[in-house]
């Protein structure tokens, strides 16, 4: 508990000074947390041979190249011609460099492009949700976490049906409801105390926050599973140990990574109605 503790702290005092801040400070740890996921994901792929070697120094390179440039275009400053030059070049070289290893095998390409893109998009679409405000990424980590933190404490109390017995055991319907009920209360105050009216594009009323709320608390809830479903298919309990206590930055964001995907693109469709 201890060691958990001081490292919530830590991420704070990390994290909270970055977001404030914003820019490019914020884009640098937002891509640095990007590599992390993409090295957990590249090991986790990897678990019975897992070591450092050129192919995962290239995908580190593609999550940094990936995130900055879908950020960038998504902020207005870059053209898509751009990020598509890019991803072209990205599928193009892994190719490449996949076909002439030994043991290659087709499971191989795709995930490569999984262990980049995933992580690189969602960290994207956090630093554009920060730029458009520094309260959307307050909103969005609002239901993600509380909707965590309360799904746990109503499960462990009142929890008896299984939400996912074969992916995640512990997880209930009792808490899942109880972490959206709780995360819809306390960002609905979040919203009001703050006078916030616009999420990214999407303008807000009482009915389109409580709507949008209870959307992204299940989408987070979704991305959780999701995680849980991988770790559970390749056996392993956390998908690192780089925050003690904690696990790795995949456990610590993946209802946020899915969550916040799925909130930009919401936005954007939103924008262009």
């Amino acid at each position: 508990m201890k060691v958990r503790v001081i490292t919530a702290i830590f991420l704070l005092i990390t994290l909270v000074p970055a977001v404030l801040i914003g820019g490019l400070l914020l884009d640098i740890v937002l891509a640095m947390l990007s590599m992390g996921a993409t090295y957990e994901l590249f090991k986790m792929y990897k678990a019975d041979e897992f070591k450092i070697n050129g192919m995962l120094l290239i995908e580190l390179m593609f999550s940094l190249a990936v995130f900055f440039s879908v950020a960038y275009y998504l902020k207005g400053t870059l053209d898509l011609e751009y990020v598509f030059v890019l991803l072209l070049f990205i599928v193009f070289s892994s190719g490449l460099s996949l076909i002439f290893k030994e043991d290659f095998n087709a499971e191989d390409f795709g995930r490569v492009f999984a262990s980049v893109l995933y992580p690189a998009i969602g960290f994207a679409a956090i630093s554009w949700l920060s730029n458009i405000d520094i309260y959307n990424i307050g909103f969005l980590f609002m239901i993600t976490i509380f909707t965590d933190v309360f799904a746990y404490i109503v499960g462990i109390n009142y929890g008896k049906h299984r939400l996912a017995i074969k992916i995640s055991p512990k997880k209930s319907i009792e808490g899942a409801i109880g972490g959206t009920v709780a995360a819809l209360l306390l960002t609905l105050l979040y919203l009001y105390l703050l006078d916030i009216s616009v999420v990214g594009e999407i303008s807000l009323n009482i009915w389109t926050s409580i709507l949008l709320i209870i959307f992204i608390s299940i989408i987070g809830q979704i991305g959780d599973l999701i995680a849980s479903k991988l770790k559970r298919g390749f056996g392993i309990k956390d998908f690192s140990q780089i925050f003690p206590g904690h696990g790795g930055v995949m456990d610590r964001f993946d209802s946020a990574i899915f969550a916040g995907i799925t909130l930009v693109l919401i936005s954007k469709v939103v924008g262009l109605l």
